[in-house]
């Protein structure tokens, strides 16, 4: 008779913590695999692509492809209003970064609608977020140990300013 050793079974997730673009490419993946991975791409790293000035008033939708092919696609930009005039003049500039980006030519026309709404940030702080926020430093300063009480003030201070 003899013996069958089994393998080691090995983990599947790291024991360093990932960045957020890692974990957030893993989760669109699934979605995102009709468009391949040049569609994938344009989406997560739009601004590294086209710069921050025009990331912020646009964002990519939608990247179609020729029946078969990989190359010559169109791309969908969701453009904010007032900004599509000066997105349509750059037109041939993006085409260029998109083309150095990937190394072809992924994109060969641009396509553009008046949809983005960019999203707006509250600067407001409320009551409210006062008041939990006086009640959480006073509970974090019952806290006997130094470095655990400074690390929970941190995110008291944290907290209240958001």
């Amino acid at each position: 008779m003899t013996k069958t050793t089994q393998k080691p079974a090995y983990r599947k997730s790291s024991l360093f913590p990932k960045t957020l673009s890692k974990c957030v490419e893993n989760l669109t993946r699934p979605a995102l695999r009709s468009q391949g991975l040049a569609g994938s791409r344009i989406i997560s790293e739009w601004q590294a692509i086209v710069g921050a000035n025009l990331a912020q008033h646009s964002l990519p939708q939608k990247l179609s492809f020729p029946a078969g092919k990989k190359t010559g696609g169109t791309l969908s930009i969701a453009v904010e209003n007032g900004f599509a005039t000066e997105l349509q003049h750059l037109q041939q500039i993006i085409l260029e970064r998109l083309a150095v980006y990937f190394g072809y030519r992924a994109v060969s026309r641009i396509v553009i609608s008046h949809t983005y709404v960019p999203e707006t940030k509250k600067q407001t702080t409320t009551p409210l977020t006062k008041k939990l926020s006086a009640e959480s430093l006073a509970l974090v300063e019952k806290v006997e140990d130094e470095e655990l009480r400074v690390a929970l003030a941190g995110i008291a201070r944290t907290l209240a300013k958001s």
